[in-house]
């Protein structure tokens, strides 16, 4: 009887586990949780090419940084724990609008609001892992940042409304 309670009990523990698997940040550490249900219908498919740019507009924060940084850094999680090659992983971020200043370096970032960038370790293993992010020239020039007060994971470009409709016509997904 209690080897068969004790049976009950392992197989019941490992069915909970599999069922309610713990979060966790596998490739972009530290940000965009993810639980890796390896049941659930839709699941990466490793025969796509995996294109995918966001429009970072806002400054909404999820634990402590851009709702769309912490996003691209949970779509990163899911690709990678869906065994996505980084060949095959194609993920753009366009910045401008309210989250502009997300793209000051420290310094110039404490000058304004008198405490550190909480983007910047994001922003760094975003770019470390392949991810391509842009702010709109014409976003600094609206909120007066100087060029060179841009930290160094950002690529500049002209302007996120010429950005964004190239990318969807090379084929890349909207995240707006």
């Amino acid at each position: 009887m209690v080897i068969g309670v004790c049976i009950l009990t392992a197989t019941t523990q490992v069915a909970f586990a599999q069922s309610n698997p713990q979060w966790e940040t596998p490739l972009i550490k530290g940000y965009g949780p993810i639980k890796d249900y390896k049941n659930a219908a839709i699941q990466p498919d490793k025969k796509l090419d995996y294109k995918v740019v966001f429009k970072i507009t806002s400054d909404k924060t999820k634990d402590g940084v851009n709702n769309k940084l912490w996003h691209m850094a949970r779509l990163m999680n899911l690709l990678y724990v869906g065994d996505i090659k980084k060949s095959n992983t194609h993920i753009v971020g366009v910045i401008a609008g309210k989250a502009t200043s997300i793209v000051l370096n420290n310094e110039a970032y404490k000058k304004r609001f008198h405490k550190n960038n909480p983007n910047l370790d994001l922003l760094k293993k975003l770019a470390e892992h392949g991810a391509k992010i842009y702010v709109c020239d014409q976003a600094l020039a609206e909120h007066n940042i100087k060029q060179n007060d841009t930290n160094k994971y950002i690529k500049k470009s002209l302007s996120a409304i010429i950005d964004i409709p190239t990318y969807v016509l090379k084929g890349y997904a909207l995240i707006p």
